[in-house]
């Protein structure tokens, strides 16, 4: 234990620099005790003023760590000197010495609030002494600074914290910060007992806050994380987690409790509860429909029942949106004009959708300059709405619409949702009708005429100026990659050489494969551009063939019974100008016809596994001997040679499956 009089040694070891200003009116003690100090204890720098004047003048030029003083000086005594110190710099550690030991005088410096008080004794050698005291005085005066910073650190650390943070010492809340003054919206005299914070708390989980506060101010057990509902002024609800623990607080038991707001995680919690349990419905009425209103009717009942104003899909027929499928506020719908003549940019979100093919969006009708559809979606109980197109493969099927009673609910996420389940409808939709095609014994064959050389084989076999009699013909056509093609085309071995030339060189062939060579050639050919096989088989037509003269190309056409003829005329018009009608004519399928179709039904494919089926056969992969390996068929696919023989082998699967089942 270091004593009164002894030096710590850390005074002496040159790596805690103290400053002192002596002050006294006795010129030769003064510099005495300056120059024995300095040299006894390198540390130790003196600054000598020999009055109070001098005094302060010293302590507005050096940055003064102690002051020592004299008690009995002229006109200003030392405990004088210490009143005017303690107005400017309260925090400054003040040493008394006086020559007369008088418990006046030291009592007086003790309530005047010295550090430290010292009887001077010419007789004695007192460095060690004053050594001593200023070592205490400094260090003591550090440590409450280094508190202080400390504590102010961590006020401004709680005040910046996302959590409210507060400090209960027996039922009294004697600290909290900003961020629960936030989170309750109550003043900050509202809080001033426990009881003051559990009135913000929701009134089903009061009791239970109680019991975990008495608990943890029962025992040091603590930590582990609870919730609770704070309630607003204006009465909404913040969803909490909490912790708290015992802490020392004044040198008394208290607790020490953290609220943390959760309730945008809570918030997308149920989002994405919601989302998945809607996801799950729809993915199980678009596996279970049968027909095209079992898509509708269903989709539109499930948004509905997941929390939806109003949901419907509409057609346009006849220059109006027809609702095939509405559930919800449907009184709305009778009670607007839907004609397609009022799809502008300030029309009702689905016909605006219908007619500029693109997603529409309202966070709140009411913020929209009135009109009649908005008149009447508000008194319908509908607040905000979105409609999106229902499009597969360039198809149209219609608009989804759907309307919530609140402003403001399509976020990022459910524009989202909405979006994708819009993609699975329309696919779900093109899948059930093209059953029904297959399965139908009436189609129609159409038979067409195209002239315009965007068609890039016309654009070929006029550059080639064929004669009369020579011709192209189209055998296949297949998605690719990347909006890519691949088409199979036969041509005549005298002029094959010429042509796979032209079609070399032709911006919207990227590759050219020789297939079969003979009398007549068979080539693959990688299309970059549409063609009309393409733009066909996207509307979920079969190409039954194509062939291509120097005055056109005729296509042969079969179409579902329900098709509409002119729609697909017009989609394959839109890119190829002059397109021709030949001859339309309904067919009705034969006994046997029938049955060769459950036969041939490819509808249960996937693309991919169509296209090894279809690139096998144009290949020669099944004829003996092969006229192409797999490692070659899969290198013109662009694909693995392992990915070819999966995909054709579980083609041939569902295909035989079908066959002998």
């Amino acid at each position: 234990m270091v004593g009164e009089n002894a030096v710590p040694h850390h005074l002496d070891d040159g790596n805690t620099p103290v400053s002192v200003l002596l002050v006294d009116d006795n010129e030769q003690w003064a510099r005495f005790v300056a120059s024995d100090l300095e040299a006894e204890y390198p540390s130790i720098t003196v600054h000598l003023a020999l009055s109070p004047n001098e005094a302060m003048l010293q302590l507005g030029e050096f940055d003064i760590d102690c002051v020592v003083a004299d008690y009995q000086m002229p006109e200003v005594d030392g405990l004088e000197l210490l009143e005017r110190l303690r107005r400017e710099r309260p925090e400054l550690p003040y040493i008394l010495a006086t020559s007369e030991g008088s418990e006046d005088i030291a009592s007086a410096a003790i309530d005047a609030g010295v550090s430290d008080y010292v009887v001077k004794d010419p007789r004695v050698d007192q460095l060690s002494v004053f050594a001593s005291k200023i070592h205490r005085a400094v260090e003591a005066a550090r440590l409450r600074q280094a508190m202080a910073e400390s504590e102010r650190r961590y006020r401004s650390l709680t005040e910046q914290s996302s959590d409210a943070i507060l400090i209960i010492q027996d039922d009294e809340l004697v600290f909290y910060n900003q961020r629960l003054i936030d989170l309750t919206g109550r003043p900050r005299s509202w809080f001033e007992s426990v009881e003051d914070l559990i009135a913000t708390v929701h009134p089903d989980d009061r009791d239970e806050v109680r019991a975990t506060l008495r608990r943890w101010q029962d025992m040091s057990a603590g930590g582990q994380l609870d919730e609770l509902r704070l309630q607003t002024v204006d009465g909404a609800v913040q969803h909490c987690e909490y912790t708290g623990r015992q802490i020392s607080h004044d040198g008394e038991t208290a607790i020490m409790l953290s609220i943390r707001d959760v309730t945008d995680r809570k918030q997308r919690q149920r989002e994405l509860r919601w989302e998945r349990d809607l996801n799950r419905a729809v993915q199980n009425v678009l596996v279970a429909a049968r027909i095209r209103d079992d898509i509708e009717q269903g989709v539109t009942g499930l948004l509905v029942d997941h929390g939806y104003e109003l949901a419907w899909i509409g057609v346009p027929e006849h220059g109006t949106l027809t609702p095939r499928a509405q559930h919800g506020a449907t009184a709305y719908l009778t009670a607007i004009d839907l004609s397609m003549e009022t799809g502008t940019a300030d029309s009702e979100p689905s016909l605006w959708a219908a007619r500029a093919d693109e997603s529409r969006f309202v966070d709140d009708f009411e913020e929209l300059f009135p009109t009649d559809w908005l008149e009447q979606a508000v008194a319908s109980g509908c607040r905000s709405g979105a409609a999106l197109p229902l499009s597969y493969n360039e198809i149209s099927y219609g608009v989804l619409a759907v309307y919530h009673a609140e402003p403001g609910r399509f976020d990022e996420t459910e524009r989202r949702l909405l979006g994708e389940l819009a993609d699975s409808i329309a696919f779900a939709i093109h899948t059930v009708d093209t059953e029904q095609a297959l399965a139908s014994d009436h189609t129609v064959e159409l038979t067409l005429r195209v002239v315009d050389d965007a068609y890039y084989l016309l654009d070929v076999v006029r550059q080639q100026r064929l004669t009369d009699g020579e011709s192209i013909t189209v055998h296949g056509t297949l998605r690719h990659t990347d909006g890519q093609f691949l088409q199979y085309l036969s041509v005549d071995e005298s002029m094959v050489g010429t042509l796979r030339t032209a079609l070399d060189s032709h911006p919207d062939v990227s590759e050219v494969t020789t297939i079969v060579e003979g009398t007549v050639s068979r080539l693959q050919v990688v299309v970059e551009a549409a063609t009309p096989e393409s733009i066909l088989i996207n509307q979920g037509a079969v190409v039954r063939s194509t062939t291509v003269e120097t005055s056109g190309a005729e296509l042969v056409v079969e179409l579902p019974a329900r098709s509409s003829v002119r729609e697909t005329v017009d989609n394959v018009a839109m890119v190829f100008d002059g397109t021709a009608v030949l001859s339309v004519g309904d067919t009705t399928r034969s006994v046997a016809d029938s049955a060769s179709v459950s036969i041939v039904d490819m509808s249960g494919l996937t693309a991919k596994q169509t296209a090894a089926l279809e690139a096998a056969f144009h290949h020669g992969y099944f004829e003996q001997p092969r006229r192409s390996s797999a490692t070659e068929i899969a290198e013109a696919l662009g694909v693995a040679h392992s990915t070819f023989l999966q995909h054709l082998r579980a083609g041939q699967q569902k295909l035989f499956a079908d066959l002998y089942r």
